[in-house]
């Protein structure tokens, strides 16, 4: 069974194989011997590419380092020499999963070896995020995010919940990794990351394979659990189950011998100069809070606004946005919620701009009498209100997003990520990502677009943010997944989106706000429809994001020092 990654400019393939097996706990020897079966059979067929499974070896499920210990070994060892003969008869790479010793120190791991063409192993890598009761035994990762050189070009490697963080999978394409293996043990009860890792291949412009596992282990059942091939563009190809014994085929395009990949088009629209604040270790300390000096958390409510403006009718459309504040305010006063926050799309004044021409006619300086207008209707419902507006300042244009209260403006973002429509009117804004500090918590915005970036969202979670509002006017129905995937980045979620046709520009709708807990069951959606004006009200706590944890065992001078189309080497 298997999958093909359909690409207009490929030129040529190369087969690969993943191997879902039934593991057997704490029985080495005897997976080892099903595994080398396996992985045969997969390189006989054709595969040069094998990714086998997170702790192949062993199975996964151990309570501390006196379980597991006897079934550690060195990385080379005997194990990577077994499967070393199968790569080197076939001439292929396998990647294998298994827990590895330092003896030097006597520190274990939960490791990955790749093993080339040669029998020799050409890379290894330790897993940097140890999950569940790994954190019995196994130390947290300290080598670099492994990206090999093969014949097809570089390949990088990563085990797991390494993924819950974009970090390890930025690195690997920023040191030109152009398909990614993630060795999972990942049952589905556990919270299944199929999306992690979709936003994962679409924010880096990559194809990933997931290779899962079946049977039962110590304290897991995996009988369900689903290996993956994703595209660049975040594309389920495949996804797989099975009670027994599996080899997942597939194919990975090739243009001139190399894979494919949109990472050059994603990774050069980055603004690494402004991601600074990722770096901050701001969520170690004993009190955050007042480190960050953040708000009292409180409870508050959150309006989203869905709306379709008439394209170049700004009065028009100011006149239906005051219209629909005042139905927020009574929606949620019916429904005994107190209202702190209305949120309404990308544009909202303008719609999406289709002519640029026409661009000095619906821009507006800010603060001016479009933001007095919307300072009036603040003061009249007791509400903050966030909208996207055209802003001008001198000769230059910006897609902004403003934060008025009753006193008046209170900040703005404009957005640093334009679209291809947004270039063609829109400079970039290069003052960074600011928050705002209101009565019920920290507020932040991006806009539409940001959101496939995530260096953006993780320089406003470092700061505290509580609630990120994004205006959106987002017409791609194959990335919206990402909309929910950033609730990892542990805020509240608030986006509202335009819908239907604006000029000649399609929007979805289906605007969403999404409550963050650290606690997955207890997360709560509250989405839209994909047609109409709509109205969504949450009341949400503040005090539910305020325990954030970050993955700092990185190294960010490769995620901050690489500028545009720079290109680093491994």
């Amino acid at each position: 069974m298997g999958g093909k990654f359909q690409e207009e400019n490929a030129d040529q393939e190369v087969k690969f194989a993943l191997i879902h097996p039934a593991l057997e706990w704490k029985n080495k020897e005897n997976n080892i011997q099903k595994l080398m079966i396996l992985n045969e059979k997969a390189a006989s067929e054709g595969a040069r590419i094998i990714l086998n499974t997170e702790m192949a070896a062993t199975g996964y499920s151990f309570a501390g380092s006196s379980e597991i210990a006897p079934l550690t070994e060195v990385i080379p060892g005997p194990t990577t020499e077994r499967f070393g003969s199968i790569a080197r008869k076939y001439h292929c790479y396998i990647c294998i999963g298994l827990p590895e010793v330092d003896p030097g120190v006597g520190s274990l791991y939960n490791s990955a070896a790749l093993i080339g063409p040669d029998g020799e192993v050409i890379g290894k890598y330790r897993k940097v995020f140890p999950a569940f009761k790994e954190n019995l035994w196994a130390r947290k990762g300290n080598l670099p995010i492994l990206v090999a050189e093969t014949e097809y070009g570089k390949l990088g490697v990563i085990i797991c919940a390494d993924a819950y963080s974009y970090k390890p999978p930025r690195i690997a394409a920023l040191k030109g990794a152009r398909l990614l293996l993630i060795l999972a043990n990942w049952p589905p009860h556990h919270h299944n990351p199929q999306d992690i890792w979709r936003a994962r291949a679409v924010e880096n412009g990559i194809y990933i394979l997931v290779c899962n596992r079946t049977g039962k282990d110590k304290t897991m059942n995996y009988i369900f659990a689903e290996s993956f091939i994703i595209d660049n563009k975040g594309k389920i190809i495949t996804r797989m189950q099975s009670a027994e014994d599996t080899i997942i085929y597939g194919t990975v395009p090739l243009v001139k011998g190399t894979f494919i990949s949109s990472a050059d088009f994603i990774l050069g629209q980055r603004q690494p100069e402004l991601y600074g604040k990722i770096s901050l270790d701001t969520f170690s300390q004993p009190v955050p809070e007042a480190l960050l000096s953040l708000p009292e958390p409180k409870l508050f409510g959150v309006a989203t606004v869905q709306f379709r403006p008439v394209a170049e009718k700004v009065e028009e459309n100011r006149q239906k946005m005051l219209e629909l504040i005042d139905r927020a305010t009574a929606v949620a006063a019916q429904k005994g919620i107190e209202l702190n926050l209305i949120l309404f799309p990308e544009l909202a004044a303008t719609g999406a701009i289709s002519d640029a021409r026409k661009i000095q006619e619906l821009a507006e300086e800010i603060p001016g009498a479009g933001t007095a207008v919307f300072t009036e209707k603040a003061g009249e419902n007791n509400v903050y209100i966030v909208l996207g507006i055209v802003e001008k300042q001198g000769v230059d244009y910006f897609n902004t997003a403003v934060l008025i209260g009753a006193e008046g403006m209170l900040g703005k973002y404009r957005k640093v990520h334009l679209t291809s429509q947004d270039k063609t009117w829109a400079c970039a804004g290069k003052e960074g990502f600011p928050t705002f500090d209101l009565p019920f918590g920290r507020v932040a915005i991006l806009i539409g677009y940001d959101l496939i970036f995530p260096e953006s969202v993780e320089c406003l979670a470092k700061w505290g943010t509580d609630l990120l509002c994004v205006p959106s006017l987002w017409g791609d129905e194959k990335s919206k997944f990402i909309w929910e995937a950033r609730i990892t980045e542990q805020m509240h979620l608030a986006i509202a989106n335009q819908w239907g046709d604006s000029g000649d520009y399609q929007s979805l709708g289906e605007s969403l706000i999404y409550s963050y807990s650290s606690y997955p069951e207890k997360r709560i959606r509250r989405k839209s429809p994909a047609a109409g004006d709509m109205i969504n009200i949450l009341t949400l706590n503040s005090k539910s994001t305020r325990e954030k944890r970050f993955l700092e065992n990185i190294d960010y001078d490769i995620i901050l020092g690489v500028t545009k189309r720079e290109k680093i080497k491994t």
